[in-house]
């Protein structure tokens, strides 16, 4: 089996197939391990605004370089390497400016016939595509992407202050570990149930509040030891999410939303102004946190495994995201394994 082809609404096929053959510009990798992203279930479900079967999904993964097209310079056959989700043009005011993540010309894996990573092979272009450290384990290299867009929300906030995340999925998580690395403190996290306090905890968070049991602002605020923070992180689309970090948020503080909505959210905008809150947002991610995340695994400061709380063979791709599609189970990052094995990891999560 080559890949995994979304071919309809929650419907899946494997495919057989040759490696695909690049061509001048390119390089062809053998993915390692990939992981499942929500914009990848939201493919899945059917409700992704352009990734739309046929598709093969997955855009967070690591794997080997096997082969360099003509004019690629900078990799080598045998480089461990990641990948942004997108190539961007080079050549528009934002590419110029370094602001990559909002080129409007990019072109994005799972798109257009441009296979993703639920595969054995994939097709990537050099300004999309880092080096990892030698020896860096390949699932922790699948994560680096989820965690870039995390550093690259909270290196948009501009105040100082406590962090308080709303959603701690997959980007929740990595605000939360980019918040503590880059000093900002306290980080309280926020979700439904006590499985996800556990991966918050593995985040750095310095606290964990369980919406569960009702409003989560008020012990949110005593978390962060009775001061509402300096920035409220938005990375959860549930309804409310924009008030309750309107509550919490300090006046003359931050809100960065990074989530995504499916509907169109109501805001009480006369709080923003009276309170002179600030509201940003925030998209994908450059090359400048690609590397600041390479180098925090670099410098072994950071251990993202334990983000990852259900392991997958490509080929059980299916059950992975019938797994995720359940809002009756808790889940951190699922991770499919291409060539690396599954078995090797123990982890204390079920379905």
């Amino acid at each position: 089996m080559s890949a995994v082809v979304l071919t309809g609404i929650r419907e899946l096929e494997r495919r057989d197939a040759r490696p695909p053959e690049p061509g001048p510009g390119e390089l062809l990798v053998r993915v390692a391990a990939t992981g499942i992203c929500g914009s990848d279930l939201s493919a899945y479900r059917g409700t992704h605004p352009y990734k739309t079967a046929p598709a093969v999904l997955g855009h967070e993964f690591s794997g080997t370089v096997e082969h360099v097209g003509t004019g690629v310079t900078g990799f080598t056959v045998g480089d461990l390497v990641c990948s942004a989700a997108f190539s961007h043009c080079e050549d528009c005011e934002a590419c110029r400016s370094g602001a990559v993540n909002l080129c409007g010309r990019k072109l994005n894996l799972s798109h257009l016939g441009w296979d993703g990573s639920f595969a054995r092979h994939v097709l990537l272009r050099p300004n999309m595509t880092h080096r990892l450290p030698p020896g860096l384990h390949p699932v922790a290299g699948a994560l680096v992407e989820p965690l870039s867009i995390g550093l690259h929300a909270v290196r948009t906030a501009r105040r100082d202050g406590g962090v308080l995340v709303l959603g701690s999925g997959t980007v929740g998580l990595g605000c939360a570990v980019a918040a503590r690395r880059l000093g900002r403190t306290p980080v309280v996290c926020v979700d439904l149930g006590s499985r996800k306090g556990e991966l918050a905890r593995a985040a750095g968070a310095d606290g964990y509040v369980d919406a569960a049991a009702g409003d989560p602002v008020p012990e949110a605020l005593a978390a962060l030891g009775g001061r509402p923070a300096g920035t409220v992180v938005v990375a959860a689309g549930y309804p409310g999410v924009l008030d309750q970090a309107v509550r919490a948020v300090r006046p003359g503080g931050e809100v960065v939303v990074v989530s995504y909505f499916e509907d169109r959210p109501r805001v009480d905008l006369n709080t923003l102004v009276g309170r002179e809150i600030t509201v940003r947002s925030s998209a994908l991610s450059t090359p400048r946190d690609f590397a600041e995340v390479i180098g925090w695994l670099a410098d072994g400061g950071l251990d993202p495994l334990p983000l990852v709380t259900h392991h997958f063979p490509l080929e059980r791709a299916a059950e992975a995201l019938r797994l995720m599609d359940r809002a009756d189970t808790p889940t951190g990052k699922i991770m499919l394994h291409v060539t690396t094995d599954p078995s090797e990891f123990e982890s204390g999560w079920s379905a």
